[in-house]
């Protein structure tokens, strides 16, 4: 404890702004006067109320939609009783426009709505036994868990319970209502499929097996752009609860309220170190713990692409809500499907889908109209696709966000058709740096960002790929950097067509991602995708592909020669070389020119492939970025 002790009163010896408006005001005193904001009108609401403490209880101001604010329904772990689901519906219908936002935590997200209104909308949401509170700033936010907890077969622990039992703790309480330094999300999976983006939370429990005994590791750390790291922990699910606390407690007292952007517990346990945390833990508890077990989340994560048997006989039908855009009114008419055929109740999913359970016969509801709207069984690019709110709904978005990601999976499904039975690719787009659509973690994530192109500020987006949820998660790595908003289906089609070429059947592309892109460097996969969206409108056959000599080579120098003598040979129609390896070709002849053997080569891509391939080391390229930047003048310059 001395240690991190020490090393929080370093850091807080001086407060964030944030902090000092908490020593004067509070969250229950913004509560207290919600009613008068409401009688006076919105100029009655002080800015602390405006913009931070009403938070708290999930009112939002969003500047985008003038004097309307954004409400957040804490839905914990997903599950939606049908009168709760109808009353949300209602809501919407009659105070936000009908329109209705599913989110990355498994809440509901209702917009437009003005502050007169307000109340009445808390208290009818209390009515049926759900609630705003604590799902915004400094608070311990919306538990999620696999939203097929308890009727799954893959489902070995349910965790509703134990989610319950935590959220007891905090939920209304003085002693938590904004008492965290910062934001704190909280997962527990007692499945073998990672259907909740189980890594990705500062606490994560994770279905675990030791000693024959199942129960939960534990994960701590975990924020946009880190996956949570193990603590070498494995936990019954009787001490869950009371672990979280502990954590929760040494958060609350010695997390970092110095700078907003670096005071999330991770940053209090690389300052601390992982087993002084865990220390410190066991000292508030009064328990040593175990070490960890086997983790078991080894089965393909994500939602099922259709419909999926539960331990009961009935099913859980998968409906696709494309970026998470939903209406009130059919939040209502899934409501009635459960009613008219007997069904369970909704179980919203952390990529924005539902699935409606306890359905006996499932082919018969899918003839339904609103499965023309919301399809059952979409494509690859719909199925698994999430984008939070952009520009149109929250201020800190750069790009519009969820038009993007529709038009993006749109056009794929078009050129390059492939439904979710056939392959599976998780688009994850973030309209800003705060990362809400989660994007470090999709197969391909997008995170939009303004730059400068010729001379004028842009929007448009970083591409991220290969973040994994199989087994314990890895975060995507930075593929493409500032790619304007109408050029992004130009590369993105460029990785669909390496996809659906090499993938094998049914293959996803987290697998194929570990099975094939995972083996070359991101900078050769880069030149791939960059060489083959300049030359495919003009020569297409100079397109490279990726095959079994690109694979496992031990530098970038290698993999440019590989890349070299495939172009060469597509180029010219033989080999520069008798052998396709930079370590073998010391007593050949340099190859001829391309450019005799090709006369409608682009002028200059004849100097940069023999430059690839030459046997002089030092006149060979090193890095692919020498490459790229004389690739520009070749191409721009045709």
């Amino acid at each position: 404890m001395e240690k991190l002790i020490k090393i929080s009163e370093e850091k807080n010896k001086k407060l964030n702004k944030i902090e000092l408006l908490k020593q004067q005001y509070s969250a229950e005193e913004a509560f207290d006067r919600l009613k008068h904001y409401a009688q006076k009108g919105f100029s009655s609401i002080p800015d602390h109320d405006l913009n931070f403490f009403l938070k708290c209880f999930g009112i939002f101001y969003r500047p985008a939609t003038p004097e309307r604010f954004m409400i957040r329904v804490r839905i914990p772990g997903g599950r939606l009783k049908k009168e709760q689901a109808y009353e949300i519906g209602k809501i919407a219908r009659e105070f936000g426009n009908d329109y209705i936002d599913i989110t990355t935590r498994m809440q509901i997200e209702l917009r437009y709505i003005k502050i007169e209104d307000i109340p009445a909308i808390l208290e009818r949401l209390e009515s049926v036994g759900i609630t705003t509170y604590q799902t915004g700033v400094d608070n311990f936010r919306n538990i999620v868990q696999d939203p097929l907890d308890g009727l799954a077969y893959d489902n070995v622990l349910s965790t509703w319970e134990i989610l319950q039992k935590m959220q007891s703790i905090f939920l209304k309480s003085s002693e938590w209502l904004c008492k965290l330094p910062r934001k704190f999300n909280i997962a527990i999976n007692g499945s073998f499929s990672n259907r909740c983006n189980a890594f990705g939370h500062d606490l994560c429990f994770v279905l675990a097996e030791k000693d024959g005994i199942f129960g939960f590791n534990v994960y701590l750390g975990g924020k946009v752009g880190e996956v949570a790291k193990p603590a070498d922990l494995f936990l019954t699910g009787d001490l869950v609860p009371a672990f979280f606390e502990s954590v929760g407690k040494i958060f609350k007292y010695y997390g970092f309220k110095d700078s907003r952007n670096r005071n999330r517990i991770k940053y209090l346990i690389d300052a601390v170190g992982m087993n002084d945390f865990i220390k410190a833990v066991e000292n508030e508890i009064g328990i040593e713990f175990q070490k960890s077990g086997r983790t078991l989340t080894e089965l393909e994560g994500g939602d099922h692409p259709e419909k999926i048997q539960l331990t009961d006989g009935s099913f859980a039908v998968h409906v696709v809500v494309p970026a998470g855009i939903f209406s009130g009114t059919d939040l209502i008419e899934a409501v009635n499907i459960i009613e008219n055929t007997g069904g369970g109740e909704i179980r919203l999913t952390v990529e924005q889908n539902l699935y409606i359970t306890g359905i006996k016969d499932p082919d018969r509801i899918v003839d339904l109209p609103f499965f023309k709207k919301y399809k059952n069984k979409s494509t690859a690019y719909f199925t698994n696709l999430i984008a939070c709110a952009g520009t149109e709904h929250c201020p800190f978005g750069v790009i519009p966000n969820k038009p993007d990601a529709i038009k993006l999976a749109e056009y794929l499904s078009e050129k390059y058709p492939m439904d979710s039975s056939e392959g599976k690719i998780r688009m994850y787009w973030s309209a800003c740096q705060k990362g809400c659509g989660i994007h470090g973690m999709g197969d391909l994530g997008f995170l939009g960002v303004k730059f400068k192109k010729d001379g004028k500020v842009v929007t448009g987006v970083d591409i991220f790929y290969g973040g994994t949820i199989i087994g314990e998660s890895t975060e995507g790595k930075l593929l493409l950097k500032s790619v304007p908003l109408d050029q992004v289906n130009l590369y993105v089609e460029e990785i669909i067509k390496i996809y659906t070429d090499l993938k094998k059947d049914r293959e996803i592309f987290e697998k194929f991602y570990k099975r094939v892109l995972s083996n070359i460097s991101k900078e050769a996969f880069r030149f791939i995708i960059l060489f083959n969206n300049l030359v495919k409108k003009d020569y297409p056959q100079l397109s490279l592909t990726i095959n079994n000599s690109i694979l496992n080579r031990s530098s970038e120098e290698e993999e440019i020669f590989t890349l070299g003598f495939q172009l060469y040979r597509r180029a010219t129609g033989k080999n520069p070389y008798s052998r396709n390896n930079i370590l073998e070709i010391y007593d050949e002849p340099e190859p001829e020119r391309p450019s005799k053997l090709n006369p409608y080569l682009p002028k200059g891509l004849e100097t940069i492939i023999l430059k690839m391939i030459t046997k002089n080391p030092k006149k060979r390229y090193k890095v692919f970025t020498e490459i790229e930047e004389e690739l520009k003048e070749v191409f721009n310059g045709k």
